[in-house]
């Protein structure tokens, strides 16, 4: 049975993406499952964290293009950390909040499972970050959430 996989990445949070790796390449060894990587930045302000130089002096523009670059971006950290085969993955990325945009693509793509890292940073999410958390309690689907 084929099983779609969505993976969140935050780009700016390598040592998470690096204790993704194992369990994503463990659950690729299935040819049949699919994964729809995907990383959201909060907004148009965080171009330079993310290292992205967008120079269109139109907001809409600068959004499009921010979302081309990070779409690239996410491609080339999916490729060297991931190491999955190109027909078994695509890349998506959004501007907006993270937790609405996450569920918004899983559920647009129909996945089976979210994997999710999380790095809880304040005492009120004691075993999930905020994000982690509201995927959790938000989805209908199994939700891998990896520490």
């Amino acid at each position: 049975m084929a099983k779609t996989i969505l993976v969140a990445i935050d780009l700016l949070e390598d040592d998470r993406i690096h204790r993704m790796v194992k369990d994503i390449q463990f659950l690729a060894r299935k040819a049949d499952h699919y994964f729809h990587f995907v990383t959201v930045m909060p907004n148009l302000r965080s171009l330079e964290a993310y290292g992205l130089d967008c120079d269109s002096p139109s907001v809409i523009e600068k959004k499009h293009q921010a979302v081309i670059l990070l779409t690239e971006k996410l491609a080339h950290c999916v490729q060297q950390q991931f190491q999955l085969p190109k027909e078994q993955y695509q890349c998506h990325a959004l501007i907006g909040t993270p937790n609405y945009n996450i569920l918004e693509l899983a559920n647009k793509m129909d996945v089976d499972t979210i994997v999710i890292g999380s790095s809880s940073r304040n005492r009120h999410n004691i075993l999930l970050g905020s994000t982690a958390d509201y995927i959790v309690n938000n989805t209908n689907c199994s939700v891998l959430v990896i520490r």
